[in-house]
């Protein structure tokens, strides 16, 4: 039989409270490093994101744009001549 030692002053906690202090633990260092580690200001930053997210909408909308463009019609879909299958 393995050898166990009891240490009753010590007690398990529960697993839900030791994740949610965890999970706040890591949220306080993350925000503090990421604060502190930022290459510039919160106002420069934001421009930024908007202006990549503006460029990835742009990019995103073409991209609908061609796919609509170049699909195939679909059950009598798209006859622009005014031509009918027969």
């Amino acid at each position: 039989m393995a050898y166990q030692r009891f240490y009753p002053q010590q007690q398990q906690r529960s697993g839900v409270g030791s994740f949610i202090t965890g999970f706040a633990i890591g949220a306080i260092v993350g925000v503090a490093a990421g604060v502190l580690m930022a290459p510039h200001k919160g106002n420069v930053t934001r421009r930024k994101i908007v202006r990549q997210a503006g460029e990835k909408r742009d990019e995103v909308m073409e991209a609908v744009e061609d796919l609509i463009e170049r699909r195939e019609p679909a059950n009598g879909d798209g006859e622009e001549d005014g031509k009918e299958s027969s």
